[in-house]
């Protein structure tokens, strides 16, 4: 099994796991775990420097090697690189790589739960363009899901509704600025005292 491959296993699962994600999907996906960062790590941190040093260039070729390009440097640095600002250091190469995919309608070959991580960098961007991009995308993937999985989709259409709208109102994401050497705005104080209190 190639490098390609093995990303996409570890990060999708079964099969059946790509149409109704279970939890432990949602565990990787979305969880803070130290286990999963130190398993990421181990199985993947190699793959991250190679396609931090350009050495995964000819990933770029196909739908498939994009998707694990872009789980690597989107996904796998923040594991990874978690609490340090080398997290978010991937994201305009990841973006590029799906930016460039949209515009050829290479996401179209992929799976709904595959299009949904290759849209992540749009989500982790602080231009409000991409989130407006990102919003159409998810829009459509709920559009297109089954019935029995439209609530999944649905709320990943809401997720990037709510990083939107973030954006639309600060211009950057406010959660980043103290790892990232920002000083906040008196309404960004607020708000993320707000969201310590939720």
């Amino acid at each position: 099994m190639d490098r390609i491959d093995e990303i996409l296993k570890f990060w999708f699962g079964r099969v059946e796991e790509t149409i109704v994600p279970s939890e432990n999907r949602a565990r990787i996906w979305f969880g803070e775990s130290p286990e999963v960062d130190r398993e990421i790590a181990e199985k993947f941190s190699q793959d991250l420097e190679k396609a931090i040093n350009g050495m995964c260039v000819e990933w770029e070729k196909n739908p498939r090697g994009q998707l694990a390009l872009i789980i690597t440097l989107d996904q796998f640095s923040r594991h990874v690189y978690r609490d340090s600002p080398k997290a978010f250091a991937q994201d305009d190469y990841a973006l590029s790589i799906c930016v460039n995919g949209i515009e050829r309608h290479e996401d179209h070959k992929l799976s709904l739960i595959e299009r949904v991580f290759y849209y992540f960098p749009l989500l982790h961007s602080e231009d409000l363009h991409h989130h407006e991009i990102s919003i159409r995308g998810y829009q459509i993937l709920f559009e297109l899901a089954l019935p029995e999985t439209q609530v999944i989709y649905e709320s990943f259409f809401k997720f990037a509704n709510h990083h939107h709208h973030i954006i639309r109102r600060f211009g950057r994401f406010p959660q980043r600025n103290a790892l990232l050497g920002r000083e906040s705005t008196p309404e960004e104080t607020q708000y993320l005292n707000e969201m310590k209190g939720s």
